[in-house]
């Protein structure tokens, strides 16, 4: 009955935070990779729908390297300077708070630096894992973009024409899957569908289930399917999208992710469920040892439903690390279930949204940085607030222009997209006109508004180093 009530616990805590950023409120080359270069995408023409292969390349659970090289150039020392001054102000204005990490790159340029601590043993580093959470969208958008390009579907096709060799399709509530939406509609968050997230309880009997799979995940949406086409931040739409992506592929989202990007660009990531640590009958007390080196930064948020106050979600509540991994995995799948460092973060923003990336093809590039309009508002933008930017959304990425806490004027727009919830909160920001692009992650919830007074910390942060990044290169 214990570990019951601490499983609807952690359900709860997650579902209150998958709203992450409500309003109310380069690759880092690793040095014990082999980057294989220039591997060509897995997804190809296929004349019929093949079945996921479940023989993934991933292997056994061996720690996965986070390094950096020296490899990078580095910014003038008074921009490094500025650069941690403005990391450093913010995060000691900032209250309820563990740890921080940032990174800032531009086409072979890295600065990267940390601050606080990991956990109650270890500091924050540069080398530190973070869970990125939402911030994953805009790999799953590259993804679908790139397979879309290769042939394997358009973004006119249905749910209907997608899975009609699905059997998982086939048991589907036809009450509340709309067969008709089309993968346009699931990009930009517009299908209409109910959001499974919002089945707590149902999300935490599943968790203990160690055969889940996406397909058990919209079988939790409780409401009927309403008219598609008005936006609704909603993470049914990136299951759908990820089961689409493996469906039609053959193959795992972690293998998918891998061969296409991260070792292609060399990115240290991890991705959940695929690469998390193995459900076992020992789970919900397992430390997750043997998952990253170094370790992963702890979650920091509200521990009131088990201790007091704000501290370590793990040393708090009754479950272990692998416990808390395993059921992110299960639970956020395709949403947010990645793992990396701001440097590789920062790294993966100018790779996708740069003119000099090569994360994706200029056409898919132009497509996805053209989704965006002001008709569809994300939840976490704070713009009905007086001075503060515009944001708007478009295929599973947000662009926003940011204007100088200051005198109110237009530094840059960017694309890119926040994430947290459950102890992490990130920013990922890229600045076409600046080239440059800024990855800022938190082992903790940071809701409150930051110094700048007119958004969160990682906002202000990025305000500050691109306003100052941005004199440097106009000049007097």
């Amino acid at each position: 009955m214990k570990k019951s009530l601490a499983l609807l616990a952690f359900v709860a805590l997650f579902a209150a935070c998958t709203a992450e950023a409500a309003p109310t409120i380069e690759p880092t080359s690793s040095e014990n990779r082999t980057v294989t270069a220039q591997v060509t995408p897995a997804a190809t023409k296929q004349t019929q729908l093949a079945p996921i292969t479940q023989n993934s390349n991933i292997g056994s659970r061996e720690p996965v390297l986070f390094t950096t090289t020296d490899e990078y150039k580095k910014f003038p020392v008074h921009l490094q300077s500025a650069f941690e001054n403005i990391v450093n102000a913010e995060f000691s204005a900032m209250t309820s708070k563990s740890g921080m990490s940032v990174a800032v790159y531009s086409n072979g340029i890295l600065w990267n630096y940390a601050t606080g601590k990991a956990s109650e043993l270890s500091e924050m580093t540069v080398h530190t894992p973070l869970m990125i959470s939402s911030t994953s969208k805009t790999v799953l958008s590259a993804l679908i973009l790139t397979q879309i390009e290769n042939g394997l579907y358009k973004l006119s096709d249905t749910l209907e024409s997608m899975f009609s060799s699905d059997p998982n399709f086939l048991l589907f509530d036809s009450s509340r899957i709309n067969a008709e939406v089309t993968i346009q509609e699931l990009l930009t968050m517009s299908s209409g569908l109910g959001n499974y997230n919002h089945n707590v309880q149902g999300k935490s009997e599943l968790i203990r289930n160690p055969q889940l799979e996406p397909a058990d995940l919209i079988n939790l949406i409780q409401s009927p399917y309403s008219t598609s086409g008005i936006f609704e931040y909603n993470d049914t739409n990136v299951v759908l999208l990820g089961m689409i992506a493996e469906w039609h592929s053959g193959q795992l989202l972690a293998d998918l992710y891998r061969q296409m990007f991260f070792d292609r660009l060399s990115i240290s990531a991890i991705t959940l469920p695929e690469e998390g640590i193995e459900w076992n009958e020992n789970i919900f007390s397992d430390e997750g040892g043997n998952f990253t080196d170094p370790d992963m930064a702890m979650p920091y948020t509200d521990i009131s439903r088990w201790a007091s106050g704000f501290g370590n979600m793990i040393d708090a509540a009754p479950f272990g690390f692998g416990y808390y991994i395993g059921a992110m995995g299960k639970t956020r799948y395709a949403c947010c279930g990645i793992i990396s460092t701001p440097s590789d973060v920062a790294r993966w923003g100018y790779e996708l949204y740069s003119s000099n990336g090569e994360a994706i093809s200029k056409a898919v590039r132009a497509q996805l940085t053209n989704s965006t309009t002001p008709a569809r508002t994300p939840p976490w933008s704070p713009s009905k607030t007086p001075n503060n930017y515009s944001e708007e959304y478009g295929y599973l990425v947000s662009k926003k222009n940011i204007y100088s806490a200051v005198n109110k004027t237009l530094i840059t727009s960017t694309y890119g997209h926040p994430g947290g919830g459950s102890g992490y909160s990130g920013w990922l920001n890229y600045s076409p006109e600046l080239d440059l692009s800024i990855s800022i992650i938190t082992n903790s919830q940071s809701n409150s508004l930051g110094t700048c007074n007119t958004a969160k910390p990682g906002d202000c942060m990025t305000m500050e180093i691109m306003d100052k990044y941005k004199n440097e290169v106009s000049g007097p």
